[in-house]
């Protein structure tokens, strides 16, 4: 029994021992990589982020601090305003931060407001969706003509952001807050908004106007006063209606615009052939001239609608009294 113990507590000794030695070793590979980062040489500073995304794998308790360094660097090293296309350094701090598993980040906010990150594209991800950017805080940043489809920004703060040209097909904005956002020729097609607050309660909104929103769910959205001229809901239009079933020929993908909250918003002349706006709010919104061919009306709010010279030609759910 004694010769038990003894080998045990040797054992445990020599654990804690390694134990030690590991933390040591962490604690000295963290400080170099971030000794690389405040190099005044590139190649450097890329391999200091390369040794930071290796502790952040190998040791993920230290994940949240990897993920505040870098953020930290991006916001520094990439302040606005510069309008040019992210250094290579950035490019790779930013794709370590999107590649790292979110539920490694212990509550961290990732922070990377009022960031220069024109024309940034993310390399190649490991897996699809692979762009994790969910709750994270782009207040006032310049993403413009970036690459983000497919990319998770549920819940993102996007207020104030650049999102001008940028891809955003296929992304996940649920519940995003884009108020004051550039939304010029942003691509929408496919993602997911449901929920995302464009407007304030006030009644003001960004400008939304030839924004494409082909095939992306707006369902519960915040268009309230929203300017949607212009606007792309649909991938294609109607060819043509068949008057038995008053069904499209052709494969048509729409946005959802089902409960939307879109009171007093102008719609006037917007292509909505085939849209869902099923409960939708649209109380003293402008539909003249819009075409709503074959769309989905029922249990909309159609109350100071104004529909004058709209197309109406199978759609479902408008009351008698509107057809006139």
């Amino acid at each position: 029994m004694a010769a038990l113990l003894f080998t045990w507590l040797q054992v445990s000794q020599t654990g804690k021992e390694l134990r030690i030695a590991e933390e040591g070793q962490i604690t000295n590979r963290f400080n170099a990589a971030i000794g690389n980062l405040g190099s005044g040489t590139v190649d450097v500073r890329l391999g200091g982020i390369c040794a930071l995304e290796r502790i952040m794998n190998d040791v993920p308790r230290d994940q949240a601090t990897v993920v505040s360094v870098l953020s930290g660097y991006v916001r520094r090293h990439a302040p606005l305003p510069t309008a040019a296309t992210p250094a290579a350094d950035i490019g790779a701090a930013m794709n370590v931060l999107v590649r790292r598993r979110p539920e490694h980040d212990e509550g961290l906010e990732l922070d990377l407001s009022r960031a220069d990150l024109w024309r940034w594209k993310p390399a190649h991800p490991y897996e699809e969706r692979a762009i994790h950017l969910r709750g994270v805080v782009l207040t006032g940043s310049d993403l413009s003509d970036a690459e983000l489809s497919n990319a998770d920004l549920a819940d993102a703060s996007l207020d104030e952001a650049n999102l001008n040209q940028a891809d955003l097909a296929g992304a996940a904005l649920t519940g995003a807050v884009l108020l004051d956002a550039r939304l010029r020729d942003t691509g929408f097609s496919s993602a997911d908004l449901a929920g995302a607050l464009f407007c304030t309660t006030g009644g003001e909104c960004l400008d939304l106007t030839g924004t494409s929103f082909a095939g992306a769910d707006l369902s519960r959205a915040f268009l309230v006063g929203a300017d949607l001229r212009k606007a792309t809901f649909c991938t294609e239009l109607f060819l043509a209606l068949v008057e038995s079933t008053e069904e499209p020929t052709s494969t048509v993908t729409c946005a959802s615009l089902r409960d939307a909250h879109l009171t007093g918003a102008n719609l006037s002349g917007v292509d909505l052939a085939g849209a869902d706006l099923s409960g939708a709010d649209l109380a003293d919104a402008d539909l003249t001239k819009a075409d709503l061919t074959g769309a989905n009306l029922t249990g909309a709010d159609l109350t100071g609608t104004k529909l004058g010279g709209a197309t109406i030609k199978g759609v479902r759910g408008l009351p008698a009294s509107l057809r006139q």
